[in-house]
């Protein structure tokens, strides 16, 4: 797969507040609607790139999960 097959989507990185999901919500965000879903905890908001939504929380709460997912 390339950087071309992601593309106009809209994609979630869980884990994205961190060192290494904030640079792949940065490497996409350009091309596709990002969402980072994160619960904070180890990572950053402020590590995040302009244009990405942050839906907060934790990946064992099913109705944040599917918030994050929705669309």
């Amino acid at each position: 797969m390339n950087e071309q097959d992601i593309e106009e989507k809209t994609v979630v990185v869980t884990g994205g507040a961190g060192f290494i999901g904030s640079r792949i919500a940065d490497a996409l965000v350009d091309d596709n609607e990002v969402r980072v879903f994160d619960d904070l905890s180890t990572g950053a908001a402020d590590n995040l790139p302009d244009g990405v939504e942050l839906v907060e929380g934790d990946v064992r709460d099913e109705a944040v999960v599917r918030e994050a997912v929705e669309g």
